[in-house]
């Protein structure tokens, strides 16, 4: 999928070598000044994003965020309550296959946002930045998915700053992704500088029937 042509600067298109360290979860990543944004046992500060379709389905399963399509075939968002602009997030993910999700930065009703896609399928691309509302891909990232365990949690951490924004990912401890963001040829930004961060669950055939995706452990550092 081509850049949109409201960009003005060309984006980096490069993903991060990957090392040959094993995919796992649990690695040393250092968490000092983040605060937990989701308590482990309640919805509490998150809340149904209606206008990316107020469809989804979420409950808490065994300390975890788990969305499903609901009703068959609907999927959506679930939004933090609160808004951030500069700030780091993370997050451990598990999916089944083939699911397509993401992890959505700087969201606000109606506009355009970033997405880190999580898109366990076949030709799916994990850890890419994506526009979603016709926007298009940003930045693709091929490698993701060497790294992403299919079986059990994925340790994601994804740093936002500044306007336009670097966006830079790692997963399971490695660097997987950076991306320096541009402006519309009118010289405003594609997105704006704050909004809510959000999870998602995507509609139509890209969702296994009865598969769910499950966020633990989510947590945020602001930068500013």
């Amino acid at each position: 999928m081509r850049i949109p042509a409201i960009l003005t600067i060309a984006a980096i298109f490069t993903c991060m070598p990957i090392t040959d360290n094993p995919r796992a979860a649990e690695h040393e990543t250092d968490l000092t000044g983040f605060v937990d944004i989701f308590d482990g046992k309640t919805l509490d500060g998150w809340s149904k994003l209606t206008s990316y379709n107020d469809h989804g389905q979420w409950e808490i399963i065994d300390g975890a965020i788990a969305g499903d399509q609901w009703p068959a075939g609907e999927g959506g968002l679930l939004a933090t309550d609160k808004m951030y602009s500069d700030f780091e997030v993370y997050a451990e993910v598990k999916t089944t296959y083939p699911q397509d999700s993401g992890l959505f930065l700087r969201v606000q009703p109606n506009v355009l946002s970033y997405q880190i896609t999580i898109d366990h399928r076949p030709q799916g691309e994990i850890g890419a930045v994506y526009i979603p509302l016709g926007g298009g891909f940003a930045q693709h990232c091929y490698r993701g998915f060497s790294l992403w365990d299919p079986f059990d949690y994925n340790a994601m951490r994804v740093r936002i700053e500044s306007q336009p924004p670097r966006i830079q990912i790692w997963l399971n401890g490695e660097k997987i992704n950076d991306y320096q963001g541009v402006l519309k040829n009118d010289g405003t930004p594609v997105v704006p500088h704050s909004g809510t961060i959000a999870i998602q669950v995507h509609p139509g055939e890209n969702w296994r029937k009865g598969s769910k995706v499950l966020f633990r452990k989510i947590a945020v550092k602001e930068l500013n």
